[in-house]
């Protein structure tokens, strides 16, 4: 008796679960409070129209929103991130892939070097070029041994054609702080900065051992923005210096391929070793807005225009801008 009582009960119990199995069933399929499932459908390209804002909720709406139906990109690079300032000092990362690898960062590092040349030194003050800037390897930028230059022309030359020995001359042949004083300065703005995984052994990025992150270079890249002058150098396809003298003449250009490609690009630095790969640092406008910029950072890429480029596309259709 107590037996078919036990089986009796055990039917019961199993009619119950299947009945609340197919409830839940039902909701999964209806997708009625199940954030999961909503979020998984707009992740797969889901084409329910997006819910813009309107004139009742606008103030409760932080800008940008990320439009699912847009998928995130695919690129080549190692490392990469989008970051969104404002002039407010509002921040925020739209994009990020391994941002927090600590990979070498090729002639980004000029970036730094300008940061502490300005710092140190009136763009008008006169820097007499060296045998041992000259002698550099890599991009040297035509530098002649013995003639004079202003720092900001030596600024220009490092920054728009990527000169070694311009970088060589602002760290080394300065008369107010010598090449190992310069390189103790970098190191100590990066900790100054809370940069934890950067650090700088030259003034040039040859070495590898020049190394940071995606996102510790979008803070650079943001710091050097934040100085007009190197922010007008930086959006210079071409330009021509002369030496203090008159005798000497150097015709630069840009080794940023995307300037005058893409409307929205304001400016930015390259950089490529064989160690780094191809690494860049871009400026750019969000569409019909005002003082709201992008940075896109691109560590280790074989194609490093065409990620960013896809990455400042993506940016612009991918998130709903006020």
């Amino acid at each position: 008796m107590i037996k078919k009582y036990f089986l009796q009960i055990l039917v019961v119990l199993l009619l119950i679960l299947i009945a609340w199995g197919l409830y839940l069933v039902g909701k999964v399929e209806n997708g009625k409070n199940n954030p999961i499932q909503a979020s998984i459908k707009q992740t797969e390209g889901d084409v329910t129209p997006i819910k813009l804002p309107t004139a009742e909720n606008i103030d409760t709406v932080f800008f940008p929103v990320r439009n699912w139906i847009i998928p995130e990109p695919e690129i080549l690079a190692k490392s990469a991130i989008v970051f969104n300032f404002k002039q407010d000092n509002t921040n925020n990362v739209l994009f990020k892939k391994n941002a927090e690898q600590i990979l070498p960062i090729a002639s980004l590092t000029k970036l730094m070097t300008a940061i502490i040349a300005l710092e140190n030194y009136n763009p008008e003050d006169i820097i007499k070029i060296s045998k041992d800037s000259v002698d550099i390897n890599g991009n040297n930028g035509g530098l002649i041994n013995g003639e004079e230059l202003k720092v900001k022309d030596l600024l220009y030359i490092m920054l728009v054609e990527s000169s070694n020995d311009a970088a060589m001359a602002l760290a080394g042949d300065g008369t107010k702080i010598n090449f190992d004083t310069f390189i103790y300065l970098m190191n100590r703005k990066a900790q100054e900065m809370n940069l934890k995984n950067t650090q700088f052994v030259e003034p040039i990025g040859l070495d590898f051992l020049n190394q940071s992150t995606a996102s510790e270079m979008a803070i650079i890249a943001k710091r050097a923005l934040n100085v007009p002058l190197i922010l007008e150098i930086l959006k210079t396809p071409q330009t021509t210096i002369f030496s203090i003298d008159k005798k000497f003449i150097h015709n630069i250009t840009n080794t940023n391929k995307l300037l005058g490609k893409i409307p929205q690009l304001i400016g930015g630095k390259t950089g490529f070793t064989d160690e780094a790969g191809g690494c860049m640092v871009t400026i750019s406008n969000i569409s019909n807005i005002s003082d709201n910029y992008l940075i896109t950072v691109i560590l280790g890429s074989s194609q490093r225009e065409d990620d960013t480029s896809k990455l400042i596309d993506w940016a612009q259709k991918a998130w709903i801008w006020q």
